[in-house]
Order: C-alpha cells, then sequence, then structure tokens
C-alpha cells in the first residue's frame, strides 16, 4: 500500500460523526440508535448518514475481534485512551469489512481525524498500526487462535462477545447452537416495518417482502425507497421479530383491555392498537410516553399514564397483561450491540427479580380467565424458561397454554422469548 499524505479533516465528516457516537452510546444509559439519531444532522448527505451509521454499528458487533487485531500490534495496549482505542477500532472495521472503500483512503482519513482529535504524534501510531491492518484477513479464524487459546477466549476473540456470555450460552445451550448465537449476533438484523393505520397492503413492493403477519411485515435487505415510504407515514420500522413473538402467542385472541405494562416507545402498544384491542399502556419513562403519545395522534382505544409495574394504580382489572419485560437484552445483540459491552453477569440475576416482580403483579391484578403474555428479547435461561417454571411453581391457578422461541432456523438475527400464561 502507497502512503497517501491526509487530507484535511472536517469534523462534520461521517467517522468523526461515529466516532463521537460510539464513545457516547458506550456510556451506562446510553441507547445507541438514540445517540445516533441526535448526532446525525437531517441535511447530511445521505451517503455520509449512511456510513456513519454503518460505522457505528459496525464497529460495535465487531469491538471484541477489532480490538484483538489491534492490541497485536500495539506495544501497550492498556494505556491506549478508549477514545484513540475507538477510532482506531473504526478505520479498521473500516478496512476488514466495507469494500467500496480503499484502505488507503480508510487510513489516510483516520490518520487526519487523529491529528484533529489527539495531535500528531497519536496520528503517528495510528499510521503504523492501520498500516498494519492492511496486511491482516479479519475473517481468518487462525488468526484469533495464534497463541492457542482455550475455547471460551477463542470465541470471545472472534465472535466479539465478552466472555462471561460464551460461557451463560454454553452452559444454557451447548457449545454448538451458542456458537450459532453468536454467529446471528454479528449479522444485521432483518429489515422489519408496520403497515401504518389505514395504509394499503399494496404500498409494499412484493419481490421484496419476505413474510407477512397482518400489518407486520419482514423485507428483504435494501428495500428502495424504504424512506420515503416512511416520510408519508405508510410504514413504520420495527423488529420483526419483536412484533411475531406476539402473533405467535395469540395476538388477536386476547381479551381488552390489554395493560401494556412496560411500554417503553411504545411499538408493541401501536400493534396491539391495530388490531381493535383497547389498550392501556404505561412506563415509568415520561419522555417515552410523550413521544407514544405523538405517534398515536390521539387513538382512544389507547389510555397512556405513567406508573410502575410493580405499583399498578389501576381502578379496574384488565383482560389480558403483556409484560414486555426489563431484560440483559441477549437477543437482540444484532440491533443493540453497544448492550454486549455495557452487561455484566450481576445484571442476569437483577433483571430476573425485577421480571419476578412484575409478573407478580399482574398475577395479583388480573381475574379469572384472565392472560399474562410474557416476553423478553434475551437468551438467558434464568430469565426466560426458568422465569416461567418459577411463576406457575408460585401461581398454581395460572397455566402456561404455549411458549415460543425465536428460531435460529429463521435466519432473523434477533431471539425473542415469550410465554402465554392463563388464570384458571
Amino acid at each position: 500500500m502507497k502512503h497517501k499524505t491526509p487530507k484535511k479533516f472536517s469534523l462534520n465528516d461521517p467517522r468523526n460523526i461515529a466516532l463521537n457516537v460510539v464513545l457516547e452510546a458506550l456510556k451506562p444509559g446510553r441507547d445507541l440508535q438514540m445517540v445516533l439519531d441526535r448526532n446525525l444532522d437531517p441535511e447530511m448527505d445521505p451517503r455520509d448518514r449512511s456510513l456513519a451509521t454503518e460505522l457505528a454499528y459496525g464497529y460495535l458487533r465487531y469491538k471484541g475481534r477489532l480490538d484483538f487485531v489491534l492490541n497485536c500490534f500495539l506495544k501497550s495496549p492498556a494505556r491506549l485512551s478508549g477514545g484513540a482505542r475507538a477510532l482506531m477500532g473504526l478505520a479498521a472495521y473500516e478496512i476488514f469489512f466495507l469494500e467500496r472503500i480503499p484502505d488507503y483512503a480508510a487510513v489516510s482519513r483516520a490518520v487526519a481525524l487523529a491529528r484533529k482529535k489527539f495531535g500528531a504524534r497519536m496520528s503517528s501510531l495510528v499510521n503504523a498500526v492501520l498500516r498494519k491492518c492492511c496486511r491482516v484477513d479479519a475473517s481468518d479464524p487462525d488468526f484469533f487462535s495464534q497463541d492457542n487459546p482455550g475455547e471460551v477466549l477463542f470465541l470471545s476473540r472472534f465472535y466479539s462477545c465478552p466472555e462471561w456470555m460464551v460461557k451463560l450460552w454454553q452452559k444454557d445451550y451447548g457449545s454448538d447452537k451458542a456458537r450459532v448465537y453468536l454467529k446471528q449476533s454479528l449479522q444485521k438484523p432483518a429489515a422489519g416495518v408496520r403497515l401504518a393505520p389505514g395504509a394499503d397492503t399494496g404500498s409494499l413492493d412484493e419481490h421484496y417482502v419476505v413474510q407477512r403477519i397482518g400489518p407486520s411485515v419482514h423485507l428483504r435487505d435494501n428495500y428502495p425507497d424504504l424512506e420515503d415510504l416512511e416520510r408519508k407515514k405508510k410504514v413504520v420500522r420495527q423488529s420483526f421479530s419483536g412484533q411475531k413473538v406476539l402473533w405467535e402467542l395469540g395476538l388477536g385472541q386476547w381479551k381488552s383491555p390489554v395493560w401494556d405494562m412496560c411500554a417503553g416507545r411504545g411499538g408493541k402498544t401501536m400493534l396491539m392498537s391495530s388490531q381493535g384491542l383497547q389498550i392501556w399502556a404505561s412506563d415509568t419513562h415520561r419522555p417515552r410516553l410523550a413521544g407514544l403519545k405523538k405517534e398515536l395522534q390521539g387513538q382512544v382505544q389507547v389510555l397512556i399514564f405513567a406508573a410502575q409495574g410493580q405499583r399498578p394504580p389501576l381502578k379496574k382489572a384488565p383482560g389480558t397483561v403483556l409484560v414486555d419485560a426489563p431484560c440483559t437484552g441477549l437477543g437482540v445483540l444484532s440491533r443493540r450491540p453497544d448492550t454486549k459491552w455495557k452487561r455484566s453477569a450481576r445484571d442476569v440475576p437483577e433483571l430476573s427479580r425485577i421480571q419476578k416482580e412484575l409478573l407478580a403483579s399482574a398475577a395479583d391484578i388480573l381475574p379469572r380467565k384472565g392472560e399474562i403474555i410474557y416476553v423478553t428479547c434475551t437468551l438467558t435461561r434464568q430469565e426466560n424458561q426458568e422465569q416461567v417454571k418459577d411463576f406457575l411453581k408460585k401461581h398454581k391457578d395460572f397455566k402456561c397454554l404455549q411458549t415460543y422461541g425465536t428460531g435460529a432456523d429463521e435466519h432473523l438475527g434477533e431471539f425473542f422469548f415469550g410465554a402465554r400464561l392463563k388464570r384458571s
């Protein structure tokens, strides 16, 4: 590779935006997509918006693999600042995975950004390390087993996942299935949309439609003019896997009113509302509820209020309670890759405790024949199968009508678990 003189660097460059995004998204309490939305100027060139998005998501998916490569070429990896490491990691992702951008261009832009952010000395180090990266095949498993690591450490490096998660999945599912989940966590999730109320089902090009369930649609990648359909309010982007779990658990058969106990941004609320169900949507996060009110545009069948699921201020019993429980989120790492770098093994029992409280609260308020729909987006048995087993052990008047878990053979890239529990 011939050396190129670094060009002058603009702080509006998508690489600089991606750097700012990943550094903020790695902080506790931050959400990658929300941070990205705040940093992307609507007036940006669509190609720059796309590159910044690809870099931020791609880097966080492959951060573990990229860190190992960088460490091979750093004398004192632990002394490198978080910002400089992220800058090099973003450039390494560009080199390894973005074929349309020449290596020399990726190196040149990273060196220019390093000089702007960290000074000439760091830019020289960035140049030296990235030039060595250009000679690495980051898709070759042998590179990551050069020092004969054990299986867990190798899988952690190659599949870019903390060791504690690898061990947990091996314990819960065995080595072979754990590898499947690790591999799919690195893939982009299936594109999903929900048809907006009143939208013509013919609004979508059928050539790009993989699967439909009611208004929920799984699309092929690179659907043309999808943003235009969003602007015209014909579709709303929403995880297809997250919608499908509700259909699999009998959406359409549930008794109204349905209390959406942890409504969040309200994607599931709006899907249920589209089926004519009367919904009570609550959450502890008031800004999210404000956003949901705006999205619903005054639909009378949805009552929105702030409340803790453990302390429901309800004067009337619902027919169904949707417990879309807070969880470790290990089933949606393809869509929320920042999650795996902020979670720890300690989060599993803590969130399991909260889930138990929410399920108990739902049981306390349900009448006879009422149902609980329990949903998570994680892959830990403690939060899924064992949680349901424990609930049924403590609540003898409930029975499990069905359970569902996204199958690896569905190739959706996201994994949800759900159970339908009915009081006798």
